[in-house]
């Protein structure tokens, strides 16, 4: 899930009968992210609500090359060099897990899969957990978890005939990140 989309539902948590145990929404986006997400919020103000605070991370200068319009993969591969971006944000996202966790009594953190090297480090705190948010329907991935593992067939017929209809991910993903 996109970090504008994580904000739009940040209030969310505090309409909630668990809000009684919630102190606190925290956002950990790099500058860029915070700042565009903020000026395209709707129906509240991000800037007054009193339990969500922003921890923007800095992140290093990368190559970012203009898309090739005559690509024969039409995946956005000039994207490719910000996907590194996350190995830089562990050591940051620690060092304010080390800070909050010996003071908060529960930390849990959601993040997108994409995010889960950033943070590993939550298994060295006893009241920290961490839960994977996918953004994609759980039909999309398990078509990818099934095309990756060879599109085995299925016991149930009908569902095996839906997923060779659904397209390959030949030519719409790059091989660097399938892997």
């Amino acid at each position: 899930m996109s970090f504008n989309s994580t904000l739009h539902k940040a209030p969310l948590p505090s309409s909630l009968p668990l809000s009684r145990h919630l102190s606190a929404v925290l956002f950990h986006p790099t500058s860029t992210h915070s700042r565009q997400a903020k000026l395209r919020i709707h129906g509240w103000d991000p800037t007054s609500a009193t339990n969500i605070h922003f921890h923007e991370f800095k992140t290093p200068n990368f190559e970012s090359p203009p898309p090739d319009p005559n690509a024969s993969n039409k995946f956005p591969s000039h994207l490719l060099p910000s996907f590194q971006l996350p190995s830089h944000l562990r050591e940051p996202f620690a060092k304010l897990l080390a800070e909050i966790a010996p003071t908060t009594r529960r930390v849990v953190i959601i993040h997108d899969y994409l995010m889960s090297s950033v943070v590993q480090d939550v298994v060295s705190y006893e009241n920290a957990e961490s839960y994977v948010f996918h953004g994609a329907s759980a039909f999309t991935t398990f078509s990818y978890i099934w095309e990756a593992n060879g599109s085995p067939s299925l016991d149930d017929t009908e569902s095996y005939m839906q997923l060779t209809k659904v397209p390959a991910l030949e030519g719409i993903i790059t091989e660097v990140l399938k892997g």
